[in-house]
């Protein structure tokens, strides 16, 4: 793994990164308020660049690839499925950095919240997915879009917010024409989908 830097602050993390991943980029953890694991599956490839804190937890599953992705996982868990494609400038965060009040009661309003994307999940240019978000297996999000809620499985969502503009619909790492009956991996995931429903 060539260009490639951990930057470990604090003791206990627990990092893995199977020896089939093809990745560069960055994993940074702080232990501000317990350890961090990151585990990165088998086949997974791109630049990725990871800040976790907060105790949080990152997984990529194994086939997950992408172009750039800027991962942000503080104080809440990241788990992205197997067989995922994230195209460039993809950002991915559990937080908003800074905290945000009420003034009257003095509590926060904008507390971390996890993040779930499922198996063969393809994100689009500049995509952000923010706190608290769950994207279903199998679903699509197009280039730019915002998504702060749910897009359910074997769906396609775009724009600011990102809503559902298609159901029922899968797509295939196969470029340009072809059978999806050809893909296994892609019908893999819609036999997974209507089991579980």
């Amino acid at each position: 793994m060539e260009d490639f830097q951990l930057d470990l602050q604090g003791t206990g993390h627990d990092i893995q990164i199977a020896p089939s991943a093809s990745i560069t980029g960055k994993i940074k953890a702080r232990n501000n308020a317990g350890p961090c694991s990151v585990h990165i599956g088998e086949g997974v490839k791109g630049k990725w660049n990871i800040n976790v804190s907060g105790g949080a937890r990152v997984v990529i599953g194994a086939d997950t690839t992408c172009e750039t992705a800027q991962v942000i996982a503080t104080g809440s868990d990241i788990i992205i499925g197997e067989d995922c494609m994230f195209s460039f400038a993809v950002e991915i965060r559990t937080s908003d950095t800074h905290a945000i009040y009420d003034i009257d009661s003095g509590d926060r309003v904008n507390l971390d919240q996890p993040i779930d994307i499922g198996d063969h999940v393809w994100l689009g240019k500049q995509v952000i997915v923010l706190k608290g978000a769950s994207i279903g297996s199998g679903s699509v999000v197009g280039a730019r879009a915002v998504v702060s809620g749910e897009i359910p499985p074997l769906s396609v969502g775009v724009g600011v917010p990102a809503r559902v503009v298609r159901s029922n619909a899968i797509w295939t790492r196969r470029i340009g024409q072809g059978r999806l009956d050809l893909d296994p991996k892609a019908m893999d995931v819609v036999e997974a989908v209507r089991n579980s429903a």
